[in-house]
């Protein structure tokens, strides 16, 4: 079987695919990287890996609200409420910072060695973007 020979990324390229996934720089590469592919797919994955963070932090708020503050003003059992609220705020926003981070991290490690990556669950909805 003959391997599939890809051509080496370019410095700009690179460049522009690392910048992607520092937080709120998915433009970046999207529109400065057009010209390449690598770029383009490195822009969409971090676009989608923050959305997905943005979200599930607003769902991790609303609860919070919903517990914390509204269910747990309830007399008598509030506290129960509230000890929820503060674990699943602590407990799920730490889950969530920390795997940002970690495909943060890893993209940038797979972006500087030139190659493209599907962040596992995301990334094929990063295939779906039309830019």
């Amino acid at each position: 079987m003959e391997q599939e020979q890809t051509q080496p990324a370019d410095t700009e390229t690179v460049v522009l695919s690392c910048i992607g996934y520092l937080p709120m720089m998915f433009f970046v590469p999207m529109f400065l990287g057009r010209h390449s592919d690598l770029a383009r797919t490195h822009g969409r994955q971090s676009l989608v890996a923050f959305a997905a963070f943005v979200a599930a932090w607003i769902a991790i708020w609303a609860s919070d609200l919903v517990f914390g503050r509204i269910i747990g003003s309830v007399v008598l059992i509030g506290f129960l409420f509230k000890a929820v609220a503060w674990v699943m705020h602590n407990v799920a926003g730490g889950a969530v910072s920390l795997g940002y981070v970690g495909v943060m991290v890893a993209g940038i490690v797979f972006a500087a060695q030139g190659r493209a990556w599907r962040v596992p669950l995301i990334g094929q909805y990063a295939d779906r973007l039309p830019f």
